[in-house]
């Protein structure tokens, strides 16, 4: 008879995802990701495969429940100037009011990118996916808004978050900062 799964399978996740990013990909080891999910190595291989799966599993999750919900509101029908501002505005105070080690995790996906010097196809796909969903989310809103040069403007904005989120990972406070002047910046648009 087979024995069951004694574990929940989105708590595991969810915690390889923070020791990910937290860590980085390749500074991770097995032994960390055994005591953050409270499984044995073999259930961690029988259940997910290896590190690169379960990473996968983890990069899923940071989509499905991080970033997802964050951009959520700028994919809403109508969604314009305002929810723009409140992405940029909640950034701040995510940096500003989140605990040091919380706040220095910058973005999974970019770390991803930093840390690995070569990036599988399956990696480089998630990465590229990750910056390309920012950019259709920014380039619709100022869509909305009747900029001629959303697509400029969508583009300098992707660079500017994708720097606010590497800023955080040195220093959380310059990187709420940042977050309020693009802010800041979209309210005279």
């Amino acid at each position: 008879m087979a024995r069951t799964k004694e574990f929940d399978d989105l708590t595991a996740v969810t915690a390889a995802r923070d020791v990910f990013w937290e860590r980085g990909y390749g500074p991770t080891s097995l032994a960390q990701l055994m005591a953050a999910t409270g499984l044995s190595k073999s259930s961690l291989y029988e259940t997910y495969g290896s590190k690169r799966d379960l990473f996968t599993r983890a990069a899923e999750n940071y989509l499905d429940l991080i970033i997802n919900p964050r951009l959520g509101p700028l994919d809403a029908p109508g969604a314009g100037r305002d929810e723009l501002i409140a992405y940029f505005t909640g950034l701040e105070a995510f940096f500003t009011k989140a605990p040091d080690r919380i706040a220095r995790r910058g973005c999974l996906l970019l770390n991803t990118a930093m840390d690995l010097n070569d990036l599988d196809d399956e990696a480089a796909m998630l990465v590229s996916g990750y910056r390309e969903r920012v950019f259709e989310a920014f380039r619709a809103v100022l869509g909305t808004l009747g900029r001629a040069d959303a697509e400029r403007r969508a583009q300098i904005l992707t660079a500017s978050q994708i720097g606010l989120m590497v800023t955080s990972r040195l220093d959380p406070a310059a990187a709420a900062q940042l977050a309020h002047a693009l802010a800041e910046d979209v309210r005279t648009w």
